[in-house]
């Protein structure tokens, strides 16, 4: 099984065969953080692994006055690999650990007026990032076409619903005088 960061890289080399520069590159600018855990010296180590289970394989390549660098290529193994692991994430839904399930069921052993102050704050960074994202998704729809978008639809309506299900509760908390 693959986990979502090597399957990612595996899809970046199969769209391109790149460096792992190149590849760290793509990550900043797509945003791609903001919905995969991967960090930047962890991309090195899992390209290493994926090269070790077969999935990829690398030349080692000069430009000029550059360093050697390993261009990464998918393998076949790699190509079978990668349509089994997004075929499955696909059919199978997946549970969902949010910090604000764990927050909320340890809500009745707070001060009311914390608990409303701790989640005014929330909906505030909330507001703020949604907000950035709208700016980036618009940006992002000028640039590529509607199937590359389906991602960043995918995770503003998740967004736009805690921010619908916070603004619930505030209310239900002024309504009843807490």
């Amino acid at each position: 099984m693959l986990s979502n960061k090597e399957l990612m890289l595996l899809k970046f080399v199969k769209t391109k065969p790149s460096y792992a520069y190149e590849i760290e590159k793509m990550i900043e600018e797509r945003e791609i953080r903001t919905w995969v855990k991967i960090g930047g010296t962890t991309i090195y180590q899992a390209l290493d692994r994926l090269c070790n289970k077969g999935l990829l394989k690398y030349k080692i390549e000069k430009e000029g006055n550059m360093p050697q660098r390993k261009r990464y290529y998918i393998t076949e193994n790699g190509n079978r690999a990668f349509e089994n692991a997004t075929e499955k994430i696909l059919k199978h839904s997946e549970r969902y650990y949010f910090d604000l399930s764990v927050g909320l069921s340890c809500r009745n052993l707070m001060e009311p007026e914390i608990f409303k102050q701790s989640i005014q704050e929330r909906l505030t960074n909330l507001n703020d990032f949604v907000n950035h994202f709208n700016e980036k998704f618009a940006k992002t729809k000028e640039l590529y076409p509607m199937k590359r978008l389906m991602v960043k639809e995918y995770l503003l309506s998740h967004y736009l619903l805690e921010q619908q299900f916070l603004e619930k509760i505030l209310k239900e908390m002024d309504n009843k005088g807490e």
